[in-house]
């Protein structure tokens, strides 16, 4: 893993920057070239590569890698984030924590090893707490550029920076709203509606004048995008918001007077960019945001971020099979909920139709993408998780008949099960963009795997009570009025946007003339409802 780290710095080290110490809370950076970008991410959440559950994947170490590859052959770039980068949530749910705890000091050093120089500590920055944030700051040289913490001793950080272009001169600093963050952290920091005059004060000590109109003041922002608007209306002077925590997506700045906000897609499925001039001529696009998209992996030869994803998977699996080895509901006694093949021996017709949905082979999407034990990615791919009568531990996902999963046998005989599934996927890279007739034969062969394993009862893939609701003693029992309305198409609506986020499945969501979600798509909701029903 130090080889592949060493390998990384040398492909990202920035060769036309010179860094000058002006005291313990800011820095000078000299850029030399015809062009600069601040180049930002933020809302990361834990992501070192795509899921797979993405129609169109994007994101990931190596694409964002093979992107500023090409960027910088004709621009330099300093590379931030504003938050909310290690943990997919603001809560590290014990059972997982050392799996979490690893994936974030995984992404953090190869978000170091892309280049990335300041960082603002977010909610779900802190989620393992305030001295793990700190233990993570202490193995990368990324730094946080903050200027209202309460105590300047809480973390190791920076003010503000002071970066020289041609003519003109960037002032960046951050702010972090101590209300986005959970209840024992927000008084780490004060007011920053309060505190910024004095950081105004500071900046003009350095060099800073307002009515230059070759001076631009860019604030890295935690605060989320209602209040990034009210503190422009503060404080005018801002040419630049870069925010974060709220997950706007902009397709092109908001304007609040002279100041400029933008925030781009979380997980890194975007990079956003604003360009500066080197002089007093105005460009004539400053705000941009790139995709991520998988091919611009390959714009570099033996990617070396592949390799680092690559064995970061092979170690995190290692751990999350420790961890769910500690984890079962296998035995309990608790009656499993009924999964597909128990609903077929009275509805064959739905059955057939569920078998050429993608529904049917969705838990593939895991195998393709080697993320079978990834606990955030099996809730949705599966039924029953962390739910009564159902599972907690991958290897109680499938029940064979007269073998437990303590049995010395059992190893051996779900290893077997999963290699014949798999054979299944051969050659398909996306379970979406498959036919329904590849998916039936792979529906088919997948019970075949059943039937030769001696499966018993499986939770894998979307099934029937993914969806529907069934009463204790059906088919005999009569539904009440409340298990009536379960079954109504708003109850099936709610359970279907449980997955099928904005984030997961954009194409299902509106957005307002500012590119914010604003909404599900009803027109698209209902023509996808249509394909399910049944």
């Amino acid at each position: 893993m130090k080889r592949i780290l060493g390998l990384l710095s040398l492909t990202f080290a920035l060769s036309c920057q010179s860094i000058i110490d002006l005291d313990r809370d800011s820095e000078e950076i000299k850029i030399e070239g015809p062009k600069f970008s601040i180049l930002f991410s933020h809302s990361i959440s834990g992501e070192t590569h795509p899921c797979g559950c993405r129609q169109f994947p994007l994101g990931g170490l190596p694409q964002v890698a093979g992107f500023m590859s090409e960027f910088k052959k004709d621009h330099q770039y300093l590379y931030i984030d504003t938050g909310d980068m290690l943990f997919p949530s603001s809560v590290v749910p014990g059972h997982i924590e050392k799996s979490q705890k690893f994936a974030a000091v995984s992404l953090a050093k190869g978000l170091d090893k892309l280049g990335l120089k300041y960082t603002l500590p977010g909610d779900q920055d802190l989620a393992a707490g305030l001295d793990f944030y700190k233990e993570v700051l202490s193995q990368v040289s990324f730094k946080v550029l903050v200027s209202n913490l309460a105590d300047k001793n809480t973390l190791p950080h920076q003010e503000f920076a002071k970066i020289s272009f041609g003519k003109s001169t960037i002032f960046l600093t951050g702010i972090v709203a101590g209300g986005t963050l959970q209840p024992e952290y927000r008084n780490l920091f004060v007011n920053p509606v309060k505190s910024f005059k004095d950081t105004i004060a500071k900046l003009k000590e350095a060099g800073f004048d307002e009515k230059n109109p070759l001076h631009k003041l860019v604030l890295m922002s935690h605060a989320g995008l209602d209040y990034d608007k009210k503190f422009a209306e503060a404080y005018p002077v801002i040419d630049w918001i870069i925010g974060s925590h709220s997950q706007s997506f902009t397709n092109y700045s908001i304007d609040v007077g002279n100041t400029q906000i933008v925030q781009v897609l979380s997980k890194n499925h975007y990079l956003g960019e604003v360009a500066f001039s080197a002089g007093a001529e105005k460009l004539e696009k400053e705000f941009s945001y790139h995709e991520m998209r998988e091919q611009l992996g390959e714009k570099i030869p033996n990617n070396p971020f592949t390799t680092f994803i690559n064995n970061h998977k092979q170690e995190l699996d290692k751990i999350r099979d420790q961890e769910q080895k500690s984890l079962s509901f296998a035995d309990t006694g608790i009656k499993k909920l009924a999964d597909t093949k128990s609903c077929l021996e009275c509805h064959s017709d739905q059955g057939d139709h569920w078998a050429k949905t993608p529904h049917a082979i969705s838990f593939g999407t895991l195998i393709i993408a080697k993320e079978e034990n990834k606990t955030s990615c099996m809730q949705c791919h599966s039924l029953g998780m962390n739910e009564e009568g159902g599972y907690i531990n991958h290897n109680d996902i499938v029940h064979f008949k007269d073998l437990k999963t303590s049995d010395a046998k059992f190893k051996a005989h779900k290893d077997k099960y999963w290699q014949d599934v798999t054979k299944a996927f051969s050659g398909v890279t996306s379970v979406r963009k498959l036919d329904s007739k590849k998916i039936k034969s792979i529906r088919v062969a997948w019970d075949k795997a059943n039937e030769k394993h001696k499966v018993e009862h499986s939770f894998a893939n979307v099934q029937c009570l993914n969806c529907h609701a069934m009463v204790t003693d059906h088919p005999f029992a009569i539904e009440d009025e409340t298990q009536k309305k379960a079954h109504t198409k708003a109850a099936i609506k709610n359970k279907c946007l449980g997955c099928h986020t904005s984030d997961q499945s954009p194409e299902w969501y509106k957005k307002d003339r500012d590119g914010i979600y604003s909404g599900v798509n009803d027109e698209y909701f209902d023509k996808m409802y249509q394909k399910m029903t049944h």
